[in-house]
């Protein structure tokens, strides 16, 4: 056997047992890593007035929830189109009424926000029609209703 050989036998066991020490200090999966209790589960469609709250992004408008924690959702996704009536941005809904604009949300306090939910074009078409445009939709619920 090589000193090579001998080396790798003698070095293996210390990578393994950093590994195991890293873990073992790291907070358990979905917890919120200093207080132990389990973090609330963050999904990429719906943001919810928790969560909003917990960012202090409650403070102002929709629009600026929004742009704080899924920014992308303000980003055009549509089709740009010569038809000036045509968006390439999401439309806007509020408790299920069509509401305007992605500007539209600049209105709503996000202290009256229950949930906000973004639908990809695929989905905006199935829930809205031809509502939704060709840039997706955003959906707020309110805690007014």
């Amino acid at each position: 056997m090589s000193v090579k050989h001998l080396y790798l036998i003698a070095v293996a066991p210390l990578y393994l047992i950093a590994v195991a020490a890293i873990l073992g200090c790291a907070p358990a999966s979905g917890t919120s890593g200093t207080s132990g209790t389990p973090a609330p589960p963050r999904r990429g469609s719906v943001l919810t007035a928790e969560e909003i709250t917990a960012a202090h992004a409650d403070v102002a408008t929709a629009y600026d929830a929004v742009a704080r924690l899924r920014p992308n959702w303000l980003a055009a996704h549509g089709a740009m189109s010569s038809n000036s009536q045509v968006s390439e941005f999401a439309t806007v809904f509020v408790d299920g009424q069509q509401y305007g604009d992605i500007n539209a949300l600049r209105n709503i306090p996000a202290y009256h926000v229950k949930d906000i939910r973004y639908y990809d074009i695929t989905e905006a078409g199935a829930k809205f029609g031809l509502l939704a445009g060709t840039g997706g939709a955003i959906e707020v619920s309110t805690r007014l209703r």
